[in-house]
């Protein structure tokens, strides 16, 4: 009986040193009190490695007994969870995040010291200038004596004397009218395109600052390594893969995969070319 213990104790030592040593896959399910959550950012604090919850809240994450898990989502509580031995048998693993309050922002209400009489009050008001140009142009056209005719007096008409001939070719008045009609859609066409180049330049300046506010110099410059000269360069880099739209939609953390994933290849480029 004796030595059966001592080999039960033996090997439960074994297979604990065994799997401090070799990491493997740590499989689980991300739950809320209405179901899966997807798109959670999960890192293994221990390897610093991290993934994403697929859209049946599932994921996968090379782990080992004794690491801990971090796990964060907009509008959860970030959840520490550390793994043990017994997660790594056949059971499914589940994992409950919890919910928190989004407060909103304190909104600071002035005094002001209007009397409630219109009279009074409308002095205290600031006067709105931008109806000013409006005004003034109205004013000059009420100033105006439509009673007056405009031509005073009309030309002296001899009606003895015969008008010149004039001779005028209909086919060139007819080429002049298309010509000017293909210039004027022509500086139309090239106007419009003027314009879409300009908004999609604006577009992409907006979103490169956007992006740059939002995840900081330390994400990009530290952390990625990307060289501050190369910011633009890095971001058409990554422009193919959607990041872009991804990123109006709401889908930060995947713009965040895409980011730190693209980051290698494009400073392994990099590298080589230098």
């Amino acid at each position: 009986m004796k030595r059966t213990v001592f080999f039960i104790i033996c090997s439960t030592l074994s297979l604990t040193a065994l799997s401090q040593k070799h990491r493997k896959f740590f499989y689980a399910t991300l739950q809320d009190e209405m179901g899966a959550v997807a798109n959670a950012h999960v890192i293994n604090l221990t390897t610093k490695q991290g993934t994403f919850t697929n859209d049946y809240g599932k994921f996968k994450v090379l782990a080992k007994p004794n690491d801990t898990l971090q796990i964060s989502f907009v509008g959860y509580e970030t959840k520490k969870f550390m793994i043990g031995i017994h997660h790594f048998g056949i059971q499914e693993n589940t994992i409950q995040l919890k919910k928190v309050p989004i407060e909103l922002e304190e909104v600071e209400l002035k005094k002001h010291d209007l009397t409630g009489f219109i009279a009074l009050d409308s002095k205290k008001t600031p006067e709105d200038l931008t109806h000013k140009p409006i005004k003034k142009l109205m004013d000059i056209i009420m100033g105006i004596d439509y009673s007056t005719p405009i031509i005073k007096k009309l030309d002296y008409i001899d009606k003895h004397v015969k008008p010149p001939n004039v001779e005028t070719d209909p086919t060139q008045l007819i080429q002049g009218v298309s010509l000017g009609l293909v210039i004027s859609l022509s500086k139309g066409k090239s106007s419009k395109k003027q314009r879409d180049t300009r908004k999609k330049l604006k577009s992409k300046e907006t979103f490169h600052k956007m992006l740059l506010s939002e995840f900081g110099e330390h994400f990009f410059f530290k952390e990625l390594k990307i060289p501050k000269e190369k910011y633009l360069h890095f971001l058409t880099y990554c422009n193919p893969l959607g990041i872009e739209k991804l990123y109006k939609e709401g889908k930060v953390l995947k713009v965040i995969a895409i980011l730190q994933e693209e980051s290698k290849s494009y400073l392994k480029i990099k590298n080589e070319k230098e």
